[in-house]
């Protein structure tokens, strides 16, 4: 039985403390069949983490709907034992997806209470642009330059990595078979 959920965080996406980034790539894949194959691929499978970010291990879905509908959410668990949470906020399939990323028990809970996160796929002729955009909330002022160097440093070569190892995989593989 899955685990209940912690409520998440109201987000204040007006304010000005997020520390943003956004990574693309164009993907040879229909935008129609992006998502589908995305939404369930293992997200272990491509955030292989950085020097400073460890490797995601697995999710755990919690209770509320299936993954992939608003209002989903799944604990995901990093390769030091650390965890946050995070739930799908907005759908508009195959664009795009909102999700938020809250209740980090790694060393980004100091300067982050959450983060906004998109994915949105725009159609380049046969061709996908995949955008990835992601803003992590700032606990105060103070905490906004040190987490705005990590976004830069660090978070940004995430989902860069990420980002790279999805489009290998699709563009080698298709989206009929998953990454392992």
């Amino acid at each position: 039985m899955p685990s209940p959920v912690p409520p998440a965080p109201e987000s204040h996406e007006a304010d000005n403390l997020y520390a943003s980034t956004s990574v693309e790539t164009v993907i040879d894949i229909l935008p129609e069949a992006f998502f589908a194959w995305y939404l369930f691929e293992p997200i272990e499978n491509f955030m292989l983490g950085t020097l400073i970010v460890p490797p995601i291990t697995g999710t755990e879905m919690l209770a509320g709907p299936a993954w992939g509908e608003p209002g989903s959410t799944r604990k995901i668990t990093f390769k030091d034992g650390t965890t946050s949470l995070e739930r799908i906020l907005s759908t508009d399939l195959p664009r795009s997806y909102r999700y938020q990323p809250w209740a980090y028990t790694n060393p980004v809970r100091l300067l982050s209470d959450y983060a906004v996160a998109s994915m949105r796929v725009e159609p380049e002729g046969n061709k996908s642009r995949v955008i990835w955009d992601y803003s992590f909330h700032s606990r105060n002022i103070f905490a906004k330059p040190f987490l705005q160097l990590f976004v830069t440093l660090d978070w940004q070569r995430n989902l860069a990595k990420g980002l790279k190892v999805v489009k290998e995989h699709l563009e080698t593989s298709g989206p009929s078979i998953r990454i392992r």
